[in-house]
């Protein structure tokens, strides 16, 4: 990859900026995952279907997928903020823009209630950066008093990889659409920070484990992600450091899937 190409990607990276305060510090913790896959550190787990977090973000590591052109490995994207609306009542007309068949609810029974939505435009890459196959997908945030937010994400399931059963922490049948949990520790420590042994042998064996270069500060996070496939769509529901469990966010994909059937 040539420096250009490379200096190119990263500086694409920095200027995603987002007016919404929580979803401005979700893009911008995971943009620090962006130097791992240039150093190579992040090869291990490249088809975990999890990461597709990632995707949701515009901006990680998402399970490989083969392409008439190639292999994409990752993907970068953009919220297109002209799009936003607070408004639910929107949502076929941005089902339209982005030709997606979805199903969402206005509010979950734990107390989650909509707050926006918006139209995401990705485009996978290869590992050498090259620009494979662009889609457009729909992301929904969803509000509690004094808790985490909870995004969903909802792409094309061509455009997303990868055995979403592998690594799952926990799963549940709902009708005859398949849900997996899973639990990911985030470890951001500044660039040239000396890892510990233990940290090392846990990157590159712990599918649940994952180091990104470039906080100002070490940090940790827990993210926490449902995923599952409905129809033509790929859903990712989405917290950081939520104190739900695995049954009270899978409890959110069934409401999902069953409002589907009415």
């Amino acid at each position: 990859m040539s420096e250009y190409r490379n200096k190119e990607y990263i500086e694409s990276m920095s200027l995603i900026k987002l007016s919404d305060d929580k979803k401005e510090k979700m893009i911008s913790d995971l943009t620090k995952i962006s130097p791992i896959r240039k150093e190579g550190t992040m090869k291990k787990r490249m088809g975990v279907k999890k990461t597709a977090i990632i995707v949701a973000a515009c901006i990680m590591v998402f399970g490989v997928t083969a392409t008439a052109t190639g292999i994409a490995t990752g993907v970068v994207g953009h919220n297109k903020i002209e799009t936003r609306t607070r408004n639910f009542g929107d949502l076929e007309k941005l089902e339209q823009q982005a030709e997606l068949d979805i199903t969402a609810v206005e509010s979950f029974s734990n107390g989650y209630g909509f707050d926006y939505m918006e139209i995401g435009e990705s485009t996978t890459q290869d590992d050498n950066f090259n620009d494979l196959l662009s889609y457009k997908g729909i992301s929904m945030n969803y509000v509690k008093e004094n808790e985490p937010y909870v995004a969903i994400y909802m792409d094309p399931k061509s455009m997303v990889g990868g055995d979403i059963s592998k690594d799952a922490l926990a799963s549940r049948k709902v009708e005859d659409v398949d849900v997996y949990y899973s639990c990911d520790e985030y470890l951001f420590v500044p660039v040239g920070e000396v890892l510990t042994d233990e940290e090392k042998e846990r990157d590159a064996n712990d599918p649940h484990f994952f180091i990104s270069y470039g906080s100002d500060e070490r940090e940790t996070k827990m993210s926490s992600t449902v995923n599952f496939v409905m129809g033509e769509v790929d859903y990712c529901i989405l917290s950081f450091d939520t104190p739900m469990d695995a049954d009270e966010m899978m409890d959110m994909a069934e409401e999902i899937i069953n409002a589907s059937n009415n």
